[in-house]
């Protein structure tokens, strides 16, 4: 019996690995506190969204 191995299937199919193009991307303590700032404002809009469509009669 002959086997199916393929020879253009890569090494960790479904996900092949990238070629590093240089320099690895870094992420700044400013950047973190806007995300953080970010995920709160989120979470206080949701809330009061449904507080107003509460209040308003939806």
């Amino acid at each position: 019996m002959k086997s199916i191995a393929s020879h253009h299937v890569p090494v960790k199919w479904p996900f092949p690995a990238r070629k590093g193009q240089g320099k690895p991307a870094t992420l700044t303590r400013s950047a973190m506190m806007i995300d953080v700032v970010l995920v709160l404002a989120w979470g206080a809009t949701i809330p009061g969204l449904m507080w107003l469509g509460v209040a308003s009669g939806f």
